[in-house]
Order: C-alpha cells, then structure tokens, then sequence
C-alpha cells in the first residue's frame, strides 16, 4: 500500500510533458529569439526617437555663451567687465516648410523601419518553412525508404530459400544483395539530409531541434484559394516590402521639399539676456529681441543640384514600388501555379502508387508461378519505392507552398495563432 502511495504522490508531482513543437511555434519561436528581428526592432526604435526630435524642431532653440576676455589695458574696445554671459532663445517663424517636411520624413523613415522589420520578420519565417519542408521530405523518404529496406529483406530471403532449394541462382541473391545495399544508402543519404534540415532550423532557433519531437504534430498544407485575383489582392495589402518602398517614396517627397526650402530665406525671432558688458562695467543686465532673416542656399548653386538630386530619388524610389508590385505578383502567381499544380500531380502519383504496389504483388506472384523473372520483381519493387519517394516530395511541397502563400496573404499572426 505505501509503494502505491509513493508511486501515485510521484505521478502527482511529475511535469507535464512539454508540448510537441509545431511549424507555427517554430515560427513563433524564431521570430521571438533571432537576432535579425532583435536588429530591426533597434531600428524602430531609433526611428521612433528621430520623429520625437523632429516634432522638438518647431520649439524654440535655447543656447548659453560664456566668454572672458584678457586684453592689454589700452585696448579701446575692452574697457569693461572680464566675463559677458548671454542666454539666447530663438525661435523659427517661417522656414519655407523645411520643419513641417523634417516632420514627414521622421514619420516616413519609422513607418519604413517598422515595414523592413515586417520583412525581415516575413523572411524569416520563410526560411523556417523552408528549412522544415525540407525535414519533412526527408522524413518521410526515411519512412518510405525504410518500408523498402524491409521489403528487400524480404526479398533476400526469399530468395536465399530459392537458392538453398535448387529453383534460383546464386545471381538473383548478388542482384537483391545489391539493390538491398543501394537502399541502405539511400536510407542514410535522406537520414544526413534531415539532420542538415535540423541543424538549420536550430540554427534559426537558437536552440537544438529533435526529429523525434517533430514526429509527434506533422504540419498539413493549409487551404489556398483557387482565385488568385483574391490572393493578389490580399498579398498587395499585406506586402511589408510594398509597404516599405512606399514609405521610401514619402521620405524622398519630404526630401524634395526640404531641398527646396533651403532656396527660400528662413524668418526667426530671437531673444537675448547678457549678463556683463566688454565695453562697460559692473552694467545691469540687458534684454534683447531681434526678428532676422538668414538663408541656406549653400556654394554656388549647389542648392538647385540639390533639388534636382532629391527629384531623381523620387523617381528611383517611385520604380522601386512598381519593381516590388511586380515582384510580389509573380511570386504570389507562380505559387499558386506550383500549389495547383503539385495537388494534380499527387492525385496521379497517389493512384500511381496503387497501381505500383498492385504490380509489385502480381510480379512477385508470377514470379513464383514462373511466369516473370527476378529482376522484373526487384525492379517493380524499385518503382514503388521510388514513387513513394516522388509522393513525399509532393506533400512537403504542398505544406511549404500553402504555408508561403498564407505568409504573403494572410500574414503572420493570422497563420501562426493556433496553427498546427
């Protein structure tokens, strides 16, 4: 009675088991640990405080000048205190709409920080995906190569039997001894192929990925709509790189806006209090208010080349959105195109596999009767395997695709939230 009381306090106080890891967790996890988004969020941040000190532009500017003067007792100029002290305010009136343009290209530069952390964020996750796709392919072609291991051992053995019995050759057992030996390599081959798929996923993880614990929850292609005018639709209104050249595009209009303020004379007001006078000494502090005009057309002309280069900017950044929309569109129609296209080729693979195995049986049938020789059955025993093969790189096309056309539809959050 007390061992079951020990044993039951002991099942009590166990852990529980940790959850088997998904492809959104992955994703999730990745997208939490990597340094690549740590980066880009820094990033955002920094943006955010430039759109902070571009606001603190329109308030005045406050200075203090201290200056002690040592000079030769007949200087004329120099006659009264050692020491002046001024505190200065001055504030812009008119500046041509440089400060309202400075304002702009802030906000523009954060919303084009938080659209790169978006893509950053979106190729991240893509290459999770991909280094999975490529675990599961590899996991399943172990299954099936393993599924044609034993069937060569069966192989072997029947026709060790053959042989022991007189009815076979010694070269029909060098043929399956072959063909065995060519699966066990094959076998191994796919084994290396999904420890290099781990590795790149524990390397996106930061943390070591066991096969085994992938097994236990196998992600499944999601849904992908046959309309690709809708899925175009939506991938425009997700595109976080559409999104971040047309953030570009207003940086380089609020550019081309300050350039030109710079032409145009900039009005301040200005008020002073000294304290200390050169000319004079032991004076009382004076207050001073100034309204002045200054200019910024820099050397030359240098300020109409400057115009003309932030116009050029414009147009360059103006392509670029037009080169991203294209981008997107093709890849959004060749995805959809390969989805549709590996769903047809897998219904025929699927019944190509039905037909293989039915003739893999009859062979091995007729070979018994007489009627086909052994290397009709070990090569109709090949074809199946490789079928088998052709079928789980078929399905694991399917869950990267499906999985990537969701990112660029639907976006992260929305296929990540509660998705095995």
């Amino acid at each position: 009675m007390a061992c079951a009381q020990l044993w039951a306090q002991a099942q009590t106080a166990a852990p529980a088991p940790a959850p088997s890891p998904t492809l959104a967790s992955l994703v999730r996890d990745a997208l939490d640990s990597h340094p690549t988004t740590q980066s880009q969020r820094a990033l955002v941040a920094s943006a955010a405080a430039g759109v902070e000190s571009a606001r603190w532009q329109f308030y005045p500017t406050p200075s203090v000048s201290l200056e002690n003067a040592t000079t030769s007792g007949t200087d004329p100029s120099y006659q009264g205190d050692n020491r002046v002290a001024t505190l200065r305010l001055q504030q812009p009136l008119y500046t041509g709409g440089r400060l309202t343009a400075g304002a702009d290209k802030a906000q523009a530069s954060l919303d084009q920080s938080q659209a790169a952390l978006e893509e950053s964020r979106l190729q991240l996750s893509l290459r999770v995906v991909q280094a999975y796709g490529e675990w599961l392919s590899a996991h399943l072609k172990v299954q099936a190569s393993q599924k044609n291991e034993d069937t060569h051992n069966r192989l072997l053995r029947q026709v060790q039997r053959r042989i022991e019995e007189g009815v076979s050759a010694e070269s029909d057992r060098v043929l399956a001894l072959g063909r065995l030996d060519a699966v066990r390599a094959e076998v191994t081959a796919t084994q290396v192929q999904g420890d290099m798929a781990l590795a790149r996923l524990g390397q996106l993880l930061g943390r070591p990925i066991v096969g085994a614990a992938l097994t236990r929850t196998v992600a499944t292609p999601r849904p992908v709509s046959a309309l690709t005018a809708a899925l175009l639709e939506q991938a425009l209104g997700q595109s976080a790189a559409l999104q971040k050249a047309q953030s570009q595009v207003r940086v380089q209009e609020a550019t081309v806006v300050e350039r030109r303020a710079d032409l145009l004379p900039e009005i301040y007001l200005r008020a002073e209090r000294q304290y200390g006078n050169f000319n004079f000494a032991n004076g009382a502090p004076v207050n001073r208010f100034f309204v002045g005009v200054s200019s910024r057309l820099g050397a030359g002309l240098s300020g109409l080349s400057n115009v003309a280069a932030a116009r050029s900017q414009l147009e360059a950044a103006l392509a670029e959105v037009q080169v991203q929309t294209r981008n997107l569109i093709e890849q959004v129609l060749a995805d959809h195109a390969q989805f549709m296209a590996t769903e047809r080729r897998l219904a025929s693979m699927q019944a190509s596999l039905r037909s293989a195995q039915s003739v893999s049986e009859s062979f091995d049938r007729q070979f018994l009767a007489g009627r086909k020789t052994w290397l009709d059955v070990m090569n109709a025993a090949r074809e199946l395997a490789q079928t088998e093969a052709q079928i789980a790189d078929l399905l694991s096309t399917q869950v990267v695709v499906s999985w990537r056309l969701s990112f660029y539809t639907q976006g992260i959050e929305a296929v990540t939230q509660g998705t095995p």
